[in-house]
């Protein structure tokens, strides 16, 4: 029985999928009187001071944005992208040299040589490799090694492509 592996995606994609995916989430605020949910005003109110204030008078502070449901000034702040997703997006768009559309360039021109299957060429378009050294280092694991005519054509795809 033959063992299915997902399909291998480069960081310019997961780049992709994580800013387009995080974009869409916005902190809200949700009442803690009356459940509803509301969006999180631009600014900040500015609180209102009393003309009159008397000696046995104690000045109130400034009140958080009422509910547009019930009227409440419990609300609590929801934030809807965890750390560690803000963390993720950070590391992949560190990592992430190429766009997805470079990478898919990439992928298409060195898939067809003879040591390289769909994981080999999403490594290749991740690391874009620029010397012998670079290439060799990602076949390190395989118990073949790489003839000179292979590795220059990953070397000259890849500057094909990005134009180095």
């Amino acid at each position: 029985m033959e063992e299915s592996h997902p399909e291998p995606v480069t960081l310019g994609d997961v780049k992709e999928l994580l800013e387009k995916e995080l974009s869409i989430r916005e902190n809200r605020l949700r009442c803690v009187d009356c459940g509803h949910f509301q969006p999180v005003p631009d600014v900040e109110p500015e609180p209102e001071v009393s003309e009159s204030s008397e000696e046995g008078e104690e000045a109130e502070g400034p009140t958080g944005p009422t509910c547009d449901s019930c009227g409440s000034e419990r609300m609590n702040l929801i934030e809807q992208i965890q750390y560690e997703h803000k963390l993720a997006l950070d590391h992949v768009r560190i990592l992430a040299q190429s766009t997805p559309e470079i990478s898919k360039s990439i992928i298409e021109k060195v898939i067809d040589l003879e040591h390289v299957d769909d994981y080999y060429a999403a490594k290749i378009a991740d690391i874009l490799p620029m010397h012998p050294d670079d290439v060799r280092s990602i076949f390190a694991r395989e118990r073949f090694s790489l003839g000179r005519d292979e590795i220059d054509s990953i070397i000259n795809a890849v500057r094909e492509t990005t134009g180095a």
